[in-house]
């Protein structure tokens, strides 16, 4: 299987994978993996898979034992989930026992699944998620020590790190292909953070201008800064710019060096991947 994007550190230069840490992020359609070296603080490698989200699990497979770099030794592995299924709550709010209880309440139980929780401590919150059983085993499997969280996690973490958080209205697009992620933020408080899925530009905008409607947001006012897979000469950039007035696209973080390869792509895209690095430095 071939990647769709793919950085590879040059072959001239010998890197010490044991003092390297892999960081990947997992969805039903892709699979994301990079590698940094703390030593130079210096991302490397990446790689971006599709995967076919109804054999997700034999493709993961595939690549989990035959990506050369998957199978090299690393001092610390961390494995974001980036399914649908998860609710974030405030603390005084949470209840262990009810967690597999508020999940089928919000999503259904069609789809059964292994039941994880993250907390949040900066700002006071629990991520409650679920993720295919036989997936996560295997993952698990291949990487024993891996630490793993939510990508909603990963998210809030880095975004409280930052304290960049406006006193004003604030929104954060994360681009996948296919799906987005987004937040929104009054007077630095999380308002709300979900997935939305879409197949055209005009998706996205109806999906945006509804949950702005909701929130009861200003789209001429709010800042909304856009990250990932998404091309800034799309017709899904050029519709966003109809409705909403201040966009910005978000830059690598400056905290690391990058292979120069790295410059061969978008500056903001793979934020997800650094956004777990961040998190979890």
């Amino acid at each position: 299987m071939n990647a769709a994007y793919q950085i590879q550190r040059p072959e001239n230069e010998t890197v010490d994978s044991s003092q390297c840490n892999l960081y990947m992020e997992v969805a039903a359609e892709y699979l994301l993996f990079g590698i940094l070296d703390t030593g130079r603080n210096e991302f490397l490698a990446l790689d971006y898979y599709h995967l076919d989200k109804y054999n997700t699990f034999n493709h993961l497979k595939e690549i989990l034992f035959n990506n050369g770099q998957l199978s090299q030794p690393y001092k610390a592995i961390r494995v974001v989930y980036n399914f649908p299924d998860c609710l974030v709550m405030p603390a005084e709010k949470y209840n262990a026992g009810l967690n597999a209880g508020m999940l089928n309440l919000v999503f259904g139980d069609l789809h059964k699944g292994e039941v994880l929780e993250d907390m949040v401590e900066v700002n006071g919150m629990n991520v409650v998620y679920r993720v295919p059983p036989a997936l996560h085993d295997a993952i698990a499997a291949r990487f024993p020590q891996a630490v793993f969280c939510h990508t909603y996690t990963a998210f809030l973490k880095r975004k409280a790190m930052e304290g960049q958080l406006p006193d004003a209205d604030a929104a954060f697009l994360v681009f996948y292909e296919h799906k987005l992620l987004f937040s929104f933020f009054r007077d630095s408080k999380l308002q709300l953070i979900r997935t939305f899925e879409y197949e055209t530009a005009e998706d996205v905008t109806y999906h945006l201008l509804n949950a702005c409607r909701q929130l009861d947001a200003d789209c001429e006012k709010t800042v909304f800064r856009i990250s990932g897979l998404l091309d800034d000469h799309s017709s899904v950039y050029a519709e966003l710019q109809k409705y909403f007035l201040q966009t910005e696209l978000e830059q690598r973080p400056p905290e690391f060096a990058y292979n120069s390869a790295f410059d061969e792509y978008p500056a903001h895209f793979f934020t997800s991947l650094f956004s777990i690095a961040l998190c979890a430095s």
